[in-house]
């Protein structure tokens, strides 16, 4: 049984780590504080193993989603410095414009529900086909689909005013 607990924790953690970390990442834009959480999250997994019942995958990204709101909601209203640096090759107005899109593309990222912020990350950051997402969230791979769409379609709402006005200027 001690062997079974341990199997379970390891394939977790082989096959999901890297997704984990790279979608709390993304949700958080810090990586020291990205990287606390998600260790903060197979803590969880170590400690909590016996009581995942159904989907193993299922279950671990219902204590993502956990952590994250936890995050969300202690966290202060102040917003911490990005400290990407700006492609020295681009020239300073390609750099403005970039940063500027980024930033735009997060807070439309942000402005999704939860669910669907999700999904548009394992299937765009991390690469997952519609499959993996279905069974890692318990919906089908043919919501899956539909809920992507869905997001994709509000997303473009958000930033094309944005690219116009980008446009605009050019």
């Amino acid at each position: 049984m001690r062997n079974d607990r341990r199997d379970k924790i390891e394939t977790l953690f082989r096959t999901h780590s890297r997704g984990v970390g790279a979608y709390v990442l993304a949700r958080i834009g810090d990586a020291n504080l990205a990287e606390a959480i998600t260790s903060r999250v197979f803590l969880i997994v170590v400690r909590a193993i016996d009581q995942c019942k159904g989907s193993p995958t299922a279950w671990l990204w219902s204590i993502v989603r956990s952590e994250l709101a936890r995050h969300f909601r202690d966290r202060k209203k102040h917003e911490s410095l990005d400290e990407s640096l700006p492609d020295p090759a681009a020239e300073p107005f390609e750099q403005a414009s970039a940063r500027e899109m980024q930033i735009k593309m997060r807070q439309a990222l942000e402005r999704l529900p939860d669910e669907q912020q999700q999904l548009v990350y394992m299937k765009f950051f991390q690469g997952l086909p519609n499959k993996e997402i279905a069974t890692a969230t318990g919906l089908t791979a043919s919501n899956v689909g539909v809920l992507i769409h869905r997001a994709l379609k509000q997303l473009r709402t958000y930033i094309e005013p944005i690219t116009q006005t980008a446009e605009g200027r050019a």
